[in-house]
Formats: C-alpha cells, sequence, structure tokens
C-alpha cells in the first residue's frame, strides 16, 4: 500500500513536472519590442509586436493587400516623439500616436491615428491624422522577422524602416520648429449693402484622408471646421434660401449626408468650444452640391459675389463645394 502510494506521487509529480516544461520552454510569437533614436536632445521611439515567417508566406496572404494592417501583432504600433517633426511631407506635432500601414502589391502607405492604447484590430479610420506614401524597396535576401528600425541621415533627421519577408518600406523624418498649425485659422469678409460679413473659421487639410464619410462623418452634426467652433456675424438681415437670419453674431455647424449638407445657425455667440445644443438652432439651411473642378484643399469656406443684391455662401473640401445665396430682407 506504501508503495502505491508512492508510485502514485511519483506519478502525479512527473506529470506536472511535464506539463510545466513546454511552457516554460514555449517562445512567445510575436514578442513585444521597441526601438528608439535619439537625436540631440530629441527622441523618437516605435514599439511594436514582431511575428515571424513560420514557413508563410507574407505579403498578400498573411498581410493582405489593400487592407489597413496593425503593421506589427497583437496590440496596434505606436509611436512616440518628443519634438515637431516633418514625417513622410505631414507637419506631426509632438505626441504619441499609433502606426498602422495600407500594403499594396505597387506601393504602400503609412498611416499615422491619434487613437492610442488599442488592440491592433481596433482602428478608427476617423481618427486618422495623415495618410502618407512610403518608398518601398526588395531586400536582398529575407527577413525571417518583422523589423522596425530608426536611422538617423542627420543632426536632426532620420528615417523609419520596416522590413519583412523581401519588403522594405521607408519614410524621412525631419525636426520641424517652425511647424504650422494643422488646422489653421483663416476668415472670409464681404461687404453686402455696405454691411460687413464676417465668418471666422479653422480649416483643417486632408492629408491623404478620405473626408466625406469619414473625417466629416454622415448625418452627424459637424462643427465646420476644426479646433474653435466657426463664427458668423452679420451687420444686416439676410435671407438664406428662404430662411430669414437677423444681423447679430452666431456659431455655424452643419448636418453632412450622402444625399445633401444643411447649414446650421446657432444663436450660440462665435469663437466657443463647439459643443453644440439644438436648442439654440437659429436655422437650418440646405444647400445645393455644386461640382468642383479640382480638389478643395484646405477646407475653406468663402463669399463669392452673385450680383449687386445678392452673393453665394460657398463650403468646400475634398471633391464636394456646397453653396446657398444670402441677400439682404425686403
Amino acid at each position: 500500500m506504501r508503495y502505491c502510494l508512492y508510485a502514485l506521487g511519483l506519478f502525479l509529480a512527473l506529470a506536472l513536472l511535464s506539463n510545466d516544461l513546454p511552457a516554460q520552454e514555449r517562445k512567445i510569437l510575436s514578442p513585444r519590442d521597441s526601438v528608439s533614436l535619439t537625436l540631440d536632445t530629441n527622441v523618437v521611439s516605435v514599439n511594436y509586436g514582431r511575428p515571424s515567417m513560420r514557413g508563410r508566406k507574407i505579403m498578400g496572404d498573411l498581410v493582405p493587400w489593400n487592407k489597413v494592417w496593425r503593421t506589427g501583432a497583437n496590440q496596434a504600433t505606436h509611436l512616440r516623439t518628443n519634438f515637431d517633426m516633418t514625417l513622410g511631407g505631414v507637419p506631426v506635432q509632438r505626441g504619441t500616436y499609433t502606426l498602422w500601414t495600407l500594403p499594396s502589391p505597387t506601393g504602400w502607405k503609412f498611416i499615422l491615428n491619434k487613437q492610442t492604447g488599442q488592440w491592433g484590430t481596433n482602428y478608427d479610420e476617423r481618427q486618422d491624422l495623415a495618410r502618407f506614401d512610403a518608398v518601398m524597396k526588395t531586400l536582398p535576401s529575407p527577413i525571417e522577422t518583422l523589423t522596425v528600425a530608426l536611422e538617423a541621415t542627420g543632426k536632426t533627421s532620420g528615417v523609419v524602416k520596416l522590413m519583412w519577408e523581401s519588403t522594405l518600406i521607408s519614410a524621412s523624418f525631419e525636426k520641424n520648429t517652425h511647424i504650422r498649425p494643422i488646422s489653421p485659422p483663416d476668415s472670409s469678409l464681404i461687404s453686402l449693402n455696405d454691411k460687413r460679413l464676417f465668418i471666422k473659421y479653422s480649416k483643417p487639410f486632408m492629408r491623404g484622408r478620405t473626408i466625406w464619410g469619414v473625417v466629416v462623418p454622415w448625418d452627424s452634426v459637424w462643427r465646420t471646421g476644426a479646433n474653435l467652433a466657426t463664427s458668423f456675424v452679420s451687420d444686416l438681415d439676410l435671407t438664406a434660401g428662404n430662411v430669414k437670419i437677423p444681423k447679430g453674431s452666431y456659431t455655424l455647424y452643419s448636418l453632412p449626408s450622402e444625399k445633401g449638407f444643411t447649414l446650421i445657425v446657432s444663436k450660440k455667440p462665435g469663437g466657443t468650444q463647439p459643443q453644440y445644443d439644438p436648442s439654440l438652432d437659429l436655422a437650418k439651411i440646405p444647400m445645393t452640391l455644386q461640382k468642383n473642378s479640382g480638389v478643395v484643399d484646405p477646407f475653406r469656406i468663402w463669399f463669392e459675389p452673385q450680383d449687386a443684391r445678392s452673393i453665394w455662401l460657398k463650403i468646400g473640401w475634398a471633391d464636394r463645394t456646397y453653396v446657398v445665396q444670402l441677400e439682404p430682407q425686403r
């Protein structure tokens, strides 16, 4: 009996040990890694998961063409910079971003996204900061494990490289101490019957992004610009389409849809945070789609004289411009 108990105990111990050995020896298939580059007192870094080929076909298969890729494995790949830079020709303010790619057999794009901390399958195109072309080359020999490298090309410049299988893609960056605002302020002014009409707004740039339906979502109230709310001041009573607008100071919002565009005139004073309150609506004005002769970039709001007694108010971005006629009330 004592021998049986001893044998049973030995069997259980060996079984537990045999179960532990694979766990101890098992390698993480896509380990997390980081790479950083110091340029003078400036630091840029990339944190990513490193999958390996393991006999698989990568480009066009495990990494499918024409679909946004997490550019690594597991958690989204993160890029951090403590200095303002120009990356791939795009202004990038210091901060933390997620780095994605859009692979294609004829060319790749890098994507910088403002959302951070998410899993690599949780990509939100609406939060893209920018999309820009990558330089693509074929490597002389395959790279087994995805590798990201940061290399200096000057005192304040460098290049980010991504290498896997036989593909190398890269983008150059450099410190930019005079980076322009990503959505700088602008204004439009015109006189009608010797009275002033004035709009103040911020003008975001496309930066390679899809605008309508993505950056500007359908069927959601939009600030009609960027940063602070768009302000509109009229020194005379107006008619916009069939809607009357008394002289005064207002905030402009809009409601874009695939089938139309509605301008919302709010009694909230302009120049404030863009917190929309439907109870302050003065008017909702349908605007007409006007076909563009070219791309409008950055976003723009402007006035155009039509005749002695009326003007056009125009709102344009990317491939769309919307218009409405303004004239003095009679």
